[in-house]
């Protein structure tokens, strides 16, 4: 018999979350919280990047399951273990040799020892790692959803939280799909949506909704058409990706609160086709902008902000004819118009 064929790198869920295979639940957590921000669709344009997204959610899916991560440690560790000496294959343009018959001797006392001691290392390792899945997996996933949820810092790095009552109440207007959604309601994370009566929500059919519990980092609901323009409410957990949001303008300051320049595809002769407003008081007192996108296929506005209280950061996005709503379709520094679309934040409310 030939040695089984060791696990490639897209075969091995360990790999794909670049975790080590003793990881803890909060190490896996983690690691496919970093690699989704880096490789989910709608943050990556990169072609391959759905592909990556879909092995890294795959990965994710066994892993975070107790039962089915001691199943595929099981699996993984009988797959590694070599079972008889490979064979090498000879070229056929060589003369064959005559065969040989080989007669096999019984094992020795020696040999059965070794043998038996092997059998009972693996079974106490299979036995180990049950008991890990059963001890320590719960207990990590317990922790979890209270720092998610900004219940208590995870690491000594997490954000602080502030201890002030949230800024969105609950209210029971709100479209159905979205209230009966179990992605939603099991998101980790405070999940705001538009009511029914709020526009221009409430004209625009949902799309597609993209949450799921257990950890998962992000959740968006799609309104709209896609031949004519979309809004798209998202929310992220922690603050990172809030940072790494807004567009980066040559001759901006951190601090400005205003900044214009070019867009993607446009040299500094064009005129400004991205514009960027910081102004205080823009969303409550949440640190919060929006950005103003013209190009060739319209009109495009994003707000983003973040809220400490419950760890989440928020984006608003319209496109084409939703996003003319709301602005002219050349740079102008409408401050009244980025005014109307964080407008819209103020008006989330909470899933109920």
């Amino acid at each position: 018999m030939l040695l089984r064929r060791p696990l490639t790198s897209s075969e091995d869920l360990y790999r794909v979350l670049q975790v080590a295979p003793n990881a803890d639940l909060e190490a896996i957590h983690a690691a496919y919280r970093r690699l989704a921000r880096a490789n989910h669709p709608d943050l990556n344009p990169l072609p391959e990047a759905a592909a990556r997204m879909r092995a890294i959610n795959a990965a994710y899916h066994v892993l975070s399951d107790p039962r089915q991560r001691a199943a595929y440690d099981a699996r993984r560790f009988l797959r590694a273990a070599p079972t008889s000496t490979a064979v090498a294959s000879r070229p056929t343009s060589r003369p064959q040799p005559r065969p040989v018959v080989i007669v096999s001797e019984p094992p020795t006392p020696l040999q059965r020892r070794v043998d038996r001691i092997v059998a009972v290392l693996g079974v106490l390792l299979l036995i180990g790692i049950g008991a890990y899945a059963v001890l320590v997996i719960p207990r990590a996933e317990q922790d979890f959803p209270s720092y998610v949820r900004g219940v208590r810092p995870l690491t000594a790095t997490a954000p602080q939280m502030v201890a002030t009552a949230p800024a969105h109440l609950n209210d029971a207007s709100v479209p159905q799909r979205l209230s009966s959604d179990v992605g939603l309601r099991s998101f980790p994370g405070t999940v705001l949506v538009a009511p029914s009566n709020l526009a221009p929500f409430k004209d625009l059919p949902i799309l597609r909704l993209d949450a799921t519990g257990q950890g998962i980092a992000r959740y968006a609901v799609y309104y709209g058409d896609l031949t004519t323009g979309v809004a798209t409410i998202s929310g992220l957990i922690d603050r990172q990706s809030f940072d790494s949001a807004a567009p980066k303008l040559s001759d901006c300051p951190a601090d400005a609160t205003y900044c214009a320049g070019p867009g993607a595809g446009q040299s500094a002769s064009d005129p400004p086709g991205v514009e960027l407003f910081r102004p205080p008081g823009l969303i409550t007192d949440f640190p919060a902008f929006a950005t103003h996108r013209v190009c060739c296929n319209g009109v495009f506005w994003s707000l983003s902000w973040y809220e400490p209280a419950s760890n989440m950061s928020y984006t608003i996005d319209l496109s084409r004819s939703v996003a003319a709503e709301f602005g002219s379709p050349t740079a102008d520094n409408d401050i009244a118009a980025a005014r109307a679309v964080a407008n819209l934040a103020r008006q989330l409310v909470r899933l109920p």
